[in-house]
């Protein structure tokens, strides 16, 4: 019988040089276990792993090199350290502002005043402060709730040994075991409050206090507590491997703590978590999940009809591919279809498929989701059945862009079923694998490689980006690396300076990354069963189409600040979205800061007044009143450059033409709000509710005045009808009606009331419970009528369509008298 022995000939991580390496070769029984020990590597610090990362997902560590000994390490997820916003991943236009990256280190202590994107991000920040320092934390409580306008809006985060043990409320006591507690009412804590400024939300400490009153454990000891045995989604993918060979749980520890280079027993798991992962991942049965997950997909569709789903099986009769898609992420593709991202980095480690998943952005710059799909490998034959599947799904309808990560099957298959549709590599795919390598061996210079890199990107002209990249190459003594050498190949398909004309919606800028771990966050985990995967993919959609509408509603709302006197900047922000009109209002922001030459007739030359070199050639048409740039913006991203705007200005254009206006980026084009329902209404009003709240209470001036309107807006309210489809007629006072104390000054129901000059003989009690008396509900032949007066003003209710009421004529005039002479009734006699 065969014995697995570790040597060092394979590796876990990419042959350009990383940590240790290790692999599982076969030997005669007798000859013992071999162990070669690697170098020992240069000591890193380690951070938590969130344990609400979805569980179930992996990278895949395949590198395009096609190098089987190959694989990629992404940055900061061998140690667990992910800044994940906790949200959707927004793309961003070039120029659009964003909120300043915060990226915290554990070196730092935690401060009162600190923010944070997320409350996610806080915990992970005090985690691994807490780490460093020796000892865990824990939620201890928060307040808020989903149906809060701010939703949950505090946390306290408390040290692991804070407060006191509390016996179990149970009468059978011989179920409680006799163990002890280890809580002994510490008092370290942070504490975090949302703060919701200008529509962004940010999480501040309030809050924090780091005086224990228990000795802190060492380096060595805190790697015991709960809170940190956890097996990462890179150590999850090896045990299977390793598990998959036949090598038992105290060589699969041996062989990861020698592929780490680390101590025996200092791994983040104990042998008893390992047993306990083997185990459960030794419950999934792929044969009946996949049987399972078409009874789910059927089951779906009886339900709902627009859910739609594609499927193959196998010579055995097995499930082999599988991809579907939702109604509404159909409607969407319909107008945001232009450009998809196709992610499909990522493996059902549980089932050792790939998982591929279609994304896209609207006008207001959310991640929109298209579709998913399950395969049973990751070669060119089934990348052509998900890219015809998905074709299939969406009507048939092509997009114009495509982007994917580098791979050079899905590269064929793109090629063989969309030969149409413009490929590219996307840019954060590729800097994410710059490190795995260039970093080891590059060292040092590794730093000043990347902004290098960044700068070629980013250059103008194809010439000048290859001259520049093969001094770069030159200079780092890369002429021999392969990987340099594959980017090079492929240099088409993601440098920018070959790239423009192609329309990518802004997602070919370095800083925007799409990837599906935001999606699926707190939605799927390592005990996700196949079967369930399309239930917790719709839950996962629907929780970012709820966010997405949050953050169109809040854009609706913000008050959009003119920078320039420019008819046109004040034109575009009555037809764009927000997120389009901040982008095309610094391009007519940076116009004016442009000189003109005009080189020959009606061709220009736009140059920064403060340059006296380069610029940019701009084309006027003047008989199809087009303007053509050489930079492309326009044909990019759907945003006229401000040379462009520049010529226009020149030419006495006050507003820009329709054609500049793409329908793309228009208000009109927006999927929310999406519906009309108590969904819609109750989110709409909440975000109005919280806007309101942070605007409110900065005076006191501000919050007397915010409560006395919202008092009578309420009162308002409570007067309309209960049903839909029957309109209200508010009251509507004149102009030159006598203004009493007695009697609001109302022109329209959306209009701010006139101040009045106050009567100090009125008595607000009097008329509240009058107002309460005058109330009356008439319900004739089926129809619903109100007929009510406010502060002395009769209203009406009539039909949408205009129609006249059913009560007649004779007895609503009378109505109106008496009710009209008991308002008069609530003016005092002095007044």
């Amino acid at each position: 019988m065969l014995q697995p022995v570790i040597s060092r000939s394979s590796i876990l991580r990419c042959t350009c040089g990383d940590r240790g390496k290790a692999r599982i070769r076969l030997q005669e029984p007798g000859s013992g276990l071999s162990i070669k020990l690697p170098n020992k590597p240069k000591q890193m610090t380690k951070t938590k792993t969130s344990s609400r990362e979805g569980g179930c997902l992996i990278r895949r560590r395949r590198c395009p090199c096609q190098d089987v000994q190959c694989y990629i390490r992404v940055e900061g997820e061998e140690d667990g350290l992910l800044l994940d916003t906790g949200g959707p991943s927004e793309a961003v236009l070039p120029g659009t502002p964003q909120p300043p990256l915060e990226i915290a280190t554990i070196d730092m202590t935690p401060y009162v005043g600190q923010s944070f994107r997320s409350d996610d991000e806080a915990e992970e920040f005090y985690c691994s402060f807490a780490r460093k320092n020796g000892f865990s934390i824990r939620r201890e409580r928060s307040k808020g709730s989903q149906t809060h306008p701010l939703g949950v809006y505090k946390r306290e985060l408390v040290c692991h040994r804070a407060g006191l043990n509390l016996p179990r409320k149970t009468a059978d006591l011989k179920r409680q075991r006799n163990k002890k507690s280890s809580r002994c009412n510490c008092e370290a804590q942070m504490v975090i409050k949302k703060d919701v400024k200008s529509g962004l939300a940010r999480w501040v400490v309030v809050q924090f206090s780091n005086v224990h009153n228990h000795v802190l454990l060492d380096s060595n000891e805190v790697r015991y507590l709960p809170a940190y045995r956890n097996i990462s989604a890179v150590d999850r993918e090896r045990i299977l491997a390793l598990s998959k060979a036949g090598c038992n749980v105290q060589l699969i520890m041996r062989a990861l703590e020698m592929e780490k280079g680390a101590k025996p027993g200092t791994l983040t798991f104990t042998e008893r978590d390992l047993r306990n992962f083997l185990q459960s991942s030794k419950n999934f049965n792929e044969e009946s999940e996949g049987t399972e997950l078409l009874k789910v997909c059927k089951a779906m569709k009886d339900k709902n009809p627009d859910f739609c789903y594609d499927y193959t099986l196998d010579e055995s009769n097995k499930l082999e591919h599988i991809a579907w898609s939702y109604g509404e992420s159909i409607n969407a593709y319909k107008v945001f279809g232009d450009v998809v991202v196709f992610d499909t980095t990522y493996y059902l480690y549980a089932y050792n498929r790939p998982l591929g998943v279609w994304l896209g952005v609207d006008n207001h710059g959310n991640t929109i989701f298209f579709g998913c799909v399950i395969l049973r490998d990751e070669t060119s034959r089934s990348f052509m059945w998900a890219l015809q599947s998905f074709l299939h799904l969406m009507n048939r309808r092509l997009p114009q862009t495509v982007l994917t990560d580098i791979d050079l099957e899905l590269t064929d298959a793109v090629l063989s079923e969309w030969p149409f549709t413009k490929h590219v590599f996307s840019i954060w795919h590729i800097l994410s694998k710059l490190p795995s390598w260039f970093s080891a061996p590059l060292g040092y210079r590794y730093e000043k490689f990347k902004a290098e890199f960044h700068r070629l990107y980013y250059l103008e002209t194809v010439e000048e980006f290859e001259h520049d990249w093969r001094q770069l190459v030159l200079e780092f003594g890369l002429i021999t690396e392969k990987h340099i050498n594959l980017l090079f190949s492929h240099r088409a398909s993601w440098a920018l300076p070959y790239l423009r004309g192609s329309f990518s919606a802004g997602l070919m800028t370095i800083g925007v990354s799409m990837s599906i771990t935001s999606f699926f966050k707190e939605f799927l985990n390592s005990k996700t069963r196949l079967k369930d995967f399309v239930e917790q993919v719709c839950l996962a959609v629907d929780f970012q189409n709820q966010a997405a509408e949050e953050a169109t509603i809040r854009q609706k709302y913000q008050t959009v600040k003119m920078k320039t006197c420019m008819p046109m900047e004040e034109n575009a922000s009555t037809i764009l979205t927000p997120y389009a009109f901040y982008v095309l209002q610094n391009e007519i922001v940076l116009s004016v800061q442009y000189a003109v030459f005009e080189t020959e007739k009606d061709n220009y030359l736009i140059r920064h007044h403060l340059r006296t070199d380069g610029g940019h050639m701009v084309r006027w048409l003047p008989l199809e009143e087009e303007v053509h740039c050489n930079c492309k913006q326009f044909e990019s991203s759907g945003i006229l450059c401000g040379h462009a705007i520049k010529i226009l200005s020149l030419k006495n254009y006050f507003f820009l033409p329709e054609k500049y206006l793409p329908i793309r980026w228009r208000l009109e084009s927006s999927l929310f709000p999406k519906s009309r329902g108590n969904n819609y209404r109750s989110q709409a009003l909440r975000t109005l509710a919280t806007m309101l709240i942070q605007e409110s209470t900065m005076t006191k001036e501000r919050f007397s005045y915010a409560q006395a309107q919202m008092n009578r807006l309420l009162m308002y309210v409570r007067c309309m009808p209960t049903i839909d489809g029957i309109a209200f007629t508010m009251p509507v006072m004149d102009d030159a009606a006598d203004c009493t104390a007695g009697v609001d000054c109302i022109t329209t129901v959306d209009s701010v009331p006139s101040d009045c000059p106050p009567d100090p003989n009125f008595n607000p009690g009097q008329v509240s419970k009058r107002r309460k008396r005058m109330k009356k509900k008439i319900v004739q032949n089926g129809t619903s009528e109100v007929i009510g007066s406010v502060n002395g003003v009769s209203t009406d209710i009539v039909a949408m369509d205009g129609t006249s009421s059913q009560v007649d004529v004779e007895k609503q005039s009378s109505a109106h008298a008496a009710m009209e002479q008991e308002a008069l009734s609530i003016v005092p006699i002095d007044a």
